[in-house]
């Protein structure tokens, strides 16, 4: 096996375990928020933690479902506009358009440093865990997402490709 194979071998793994994480986080979701109601509504009492385990949870999967999400192309685009221009102009307003992309993805991933910072101390108020890691969450999936559009930029402006259309086989 080549290096090149162990290479895609391991970035394949690793978008694997990333929609298992999305998965696993909606589906653990959902089974909170199924209890939160089951025992509210049918048993008559309050489960304390779900509320905050379940926001935990949405948390986790919209952040880290949003790479996935820009990494196979998916996020909602109007090209109404952009439908209309040439090959060349269109090439140039993605590649402002992933400029822009990029810098409002900084402004959120510092945002999430400064963010951990400060609540590094609160916990949640039923299970004892940080606010931070909330934050942290925020952090890593700016910063995928940074890379991401980072790597179609370059092949955009230096490889003359067009940005990548991942096989979601992959």
């Amino acid at each position: 096996m080549t290096t090149a194979d162990r290479v895609n071998r391991a970035i394949a793994l690793f978008w694997g375990l990333l929609t298992t994480i999305v998965t696993t986080a909606f589906a653990l979701m959902l089974t909170i928020m199924a209890i939160q109601v089951i025992s509210r509504y049918a048993l008559g009492i309050a489960v304390s933690w779900t509320d905050e385990a379940a926001r935990y949870l949405f948390l986790a999967q919209i952040f880290l479902g949003s790479v996935l999400a820009l990494r196979y192309q998916e996020h909602i685009r109007i090209t109404v506009v952009t439908d209309l221009m040439g090959p060349r102009l269109r090439h140039i307003v993605a590649s402002l358009a992933d400029v822009i992309c990029i810098l409002v993805l900084l402004m959120l991933a510092i945002g999430g440093w400064n963010m951990m910072e400060r609540t590094a101390g609160v916990l949640a108020s039923t299970f004892r865990l940080s606010f931070s890691y909330i934050y942290l969450i925020q952090l890593i999936s700016a910063v995928m997402m940074i890379g991401l559009l980072i790597g179609d930029l370059y092949r955009r402006l230096f490889i003359k490709l067009p940005a990548i259309q991942h096989d979601r086989s992959e």
